[in-house]
C-alpha cells in the first residue's frame, strides 16, 4: 500500500441485514506487507449505522483504524459516508512506488 490514498481492492459476496441494529459487527482480515513480507491482520469492528442498504466499504487508515460503512454510494461519490481523501499540498510519489 503506498504512503497516500493506497488504493482499493474489490471481494464478493457478502450479505448484510437490510435493517442495520446496534452491536453489528464483522470481522476484518487483510495483509499489509512490509517489503515483500505479507503482515496478516485482523479486527472485530462495529458496522456504523446505515438507513439503506448497499455495497459494504472496509476502509482502513493508519494505526490499522478501520471503519465498516454500507452505502448505496461508490467510494468516490460526495454521498459517501467516508469522504475521500485530499492530497496534501505540494505532495509527490515517492520515487518507485
Amino acid at each position: 500500500m503506498s504512503e497516500y490514498g493506497a488504493g482499493n481492492a474489490g471481494m464478493c459476496c457478502a450479505l448484510i441485514p437490510e435493517v442495520w441494529y446496534p452491536g453489528m459487527k464483522v470481522t476484518v482480515r487483510w495483509d499489509m506487507p512490509v517489503g515483500i513480507q505479507h503482515v496478516d491482520k485482523e479486527k472485530v469492528v462495529e458496522v456504523e449505522r446505515y438507513e439503506e442498504t448497499g455495497s459494504i466499504y472496509i476502509h482502513i487508515f493508519q494505526d490499522d483504524e478501520v471503519k465498516v460503512v454500507v452505502s448505496p454510494y461508490a467510494s468516490w461519490s460526495p454521498r459517501h459516508p467516508i469522504p475521500a481523501p485530499i492530497k496534501p499540498t505540494g505532495w509527490k510519489r515517492k520515487a518507485g512506488a
